[in-house]
């Protein structure tokens, strides 16, 4: 049997979700769930309708970015743009099935993979015309290693001025592993901005310190506060208690959020396409070639 918290509506919800993911017919009806979740999970028939239901509330928000179709007979796997990474945040989840066979020297690589897709969600963040960057090192963008250096690159990146506060050479981060912000064309200053931490320890809530605002408004030159985000694989009940402790302290994006952010890029695509068609259109219709 595997060790899962049952008690966990969300958590058995993941359970069938990976199930799916993992059958070769890529469904499974409603007896067949119930009968495998007691012998792996130990998961009543009524804790297996519950999280059925929450299924059903992620593929309201999440339309066609969910990959999977729910119904009271089966739970069916379906094809979506992000599917690819919706099914890395829910292996990167902690407590779920595939966490428990990873070993610990690959946890680096996992938490890479979760900035990653961190970076691109964020990304859209701001709408369009918004841009995120890791800031983790080693980092694919040219980042220095030194945190005083790196926070000078960043800075020249966002369009900010340093800040005139201490950098320790030898920080890694200041608790920031990505960051997002929304330029305006005039690229004066006074324009919105994120820091987000990413993490994929069961404990989240120790995370939310990690960003000091104050520090950061000494190392670079903001006119405006920014937003301190909390970045996690996992999904959490937002009427629960765990949610309203994260949320008084921090904005917090999980795995329905980081989707959802993720499928706006592709409405900004289809924007900026129809912006672009339009101009060409107006450029071949003054030139008479329509």
């Amino acid at each position: 049997m595997v060790d899962l918290e049952v008690s966990s509506t969300e958590a058995i919800a993941d359970w069938i979700e990976t199930s799916v993911l993992v059958s070769s017919s890529g469904h499974l009806g409603r007896d067949r769930l119930d009968d495998l979740a007691a012998s792996e999970v130990g998961a009543s028939a009524m804790k297996v309708a519950m999280a059925i239901d929450t299924m059903a509330k992620r593929a309201k928000v999440l339309g066609d970015s969910y990959p999977f179709r729910v119904s009271d007979l089966a739970v069916l796997r379906q094809k979506s743009v992000h599917a690819d990474r919706y099914s890395a945040l829910l292996f990167l989840t902690p407590g779920s099935v595939a966490r428990q066979t990873v070993r610990a020297q690959e946890t680096a690589a996992m938490g890479n993979l979760l900035e990653e897709i961190a970076e691109a969600a964020l990304a859209n963040f701001w709408g369009l015309g918004g841009i995120a960057l890791s800031f983790g090192y080693p980092s694919k963008h040219g980042r220095p290693e030194p945190f005083d250096q790196a926070v000078l690159w960043l800075a020249g990146k966002i369009g900010l001025e340093a800040g005139r506060g201490y950098r320790p050479p030898r920080r890694k981060d200041g608790g920031v592993d990505v960051v997002a912000w929304r330029q305006f064309a005039d690229r004066r200053p006074g324009f919105p901005l994120a820091l987000a931490q990413c993490t994929i320890q069961a404990e989240a809530f120790t995370k939310t310190t990690d960003i000091d605002l104050r520090l950061w408004a000494s190392w670079l030159a903001m006119d405006s506060d920014p937003l301190s985000l909390l970045v996690i694989p996992g999904t959490i009940r937002s009427a629960g208690p765990d949610w309203r402790q994260l949320t008084t302290v921090v904005m917090v994006l999980d795995r329905i959020r980081l989707m959802e952010l993720l499928s706006r890029g592709s409405e900004d695509r289809e924007v900026r396409w129809a912006t672009e068609t339009a101009s060409a259109l107006r450029v071949h219709l003054k030139a008479g070639e329509l």
